[in-house]
């Protein structure tokens, strides 16, 4: 295994609010666009059930936009743009980069982790390669580039 120095949780924390700050922008546009659209073909008020429906479709346009963010990047490079901005990358084990597939398994237990309100991943603050269960489950770890 490779020698490479495990990130800092700050470091982490603060990749992943550029992160986020990305991520909603791009949710706002989009869902914004989603919502303009569903007004703009209806042409009358929406009724209840729509307006729910709409609000479903909003909440799973996030969740897709989250999954294929984190997977194509993460999977793609190894980073997504907050990691870049802070100098880290999420490698395997080995520090080899990440396949396509470890990044899906590891944004769906970053998901499940974040279910969990974060006690799953308490492994980030007790271990020596600071990995929570994304990272366990995934095979990865996040280091300093």
């Amino acid at each position: 295994m490779i020698d490479l120095e495990t990130a800092g949780l700050w470091r982490r924390l603060a990749a992943r609010l550029l992160d986020c700050l990305v991520g909603g922008l791009v949710w706002s546009l989009a869902a914004m666009w989603l919502v303009i659209g569903a007004w703009g073909l209806r042409g009358s008020p929406l009724e209840l059930r729509e307006v729910g429906l709409l609000l479903l479709a909003v909440v799973a346009l996030g969740a897709v936009l989250h999954v294929a963010y984190q997977v194509a990047f993460i999977g793609g490079c190894g980073q997504t743009p907050g990691r870049m901005a802070l100098g880290i990358a999420v490698v395997k084990r080995d520090g080899a980069q990440v396949s396509y597939g470890r990044a899906l398994v590891r944004c769906v237990a970053g998901a499940i982790a974040t279910l969990s309100l974060g006690v799953l991943s308490v492994g980030v603050l007790f271990t020596r390669e600071r990995r929570g269960l994304a990272d366990w489950l995934a095979g990865t770890r996040v280091v300093r580039v």
